[in-house]
């Protein structure tokens, strides 16, 4: 079966009534506008975390996606945050649920913001996972899991890994 992108997303209704958006100024520029609900609708992107785990030959961990997009490509384990949860804990929890390890010693290394043909845009939150324990087994939206060294990475599909992967091979050379 063959993967077929969505259109991006436009907000052209108010999802609160149903009413059709016209364009209006909101103190910067014209966005999507209900005059029903006074509300403007922004393109703001989701927040998602991404996790580093090195194992003790300096190799990263990484997830054969077993979803779409890109299924079958290799990724950084992540995934989407969500409501009531910080990003650390979001990082934590997509770790386990893709891996089986649990982590400890979160440690921010930086945000990275791409396109996305499905959520818009996408704001990446990668964090260094500074000890784990378990025996790696993929699970959730993972179908095989990799410690790859520099030298043997995939060629990973995001945009936003690619950036978090430099950053992190200046940081960690």
């Amino acid at each position: 079966m063959t993967y077929i992108p969505p259109k991006p997303f436009e907000w052209n209704h108010c999802g609160t009534c149903g009413s059709k958006l016209e364009p209006a100024f909101d103190g910067e520029r014209e966005r999507p506008y209900c005059a029903n609900c006074n509300r403007h609708y922004y393109r703001n992107p989701v927040p998602a975390c991404c996790v580093f785990v090195r194992d003790e030959e300096g190799r990263l961990l990484f997830t054969q996606r077993a979803v779409e997009p890109c299924l079958g490509r290799w990724t950084l384990p992540g995934g989407f945050l969500e409501l009531n949860e910080s990003a650390e804990q979001c990082a934590l929890r997509e770790l386990t649920e893709e891996t089986g390890l649990t982590g400890d010693g979160v440690q921010l290394l930086g945000v990275s913001v791409s396109q996305s043909a499905d959520k818009g845009a996408v704001l990446v939150i990668g964090y260094c996972i500074a000890t784990w324990r378990g025996t790696p087994r993929p699970d959730s939206d993972a179908s095989d899991l990799r410690f790859f060294s520099k030298a043997e990475r995939p060629q990973v599909p995001f945009e936003a890994h690619r950036e978090l992967l430099a950053l992190y091979d200046e940081m960690y050379p």
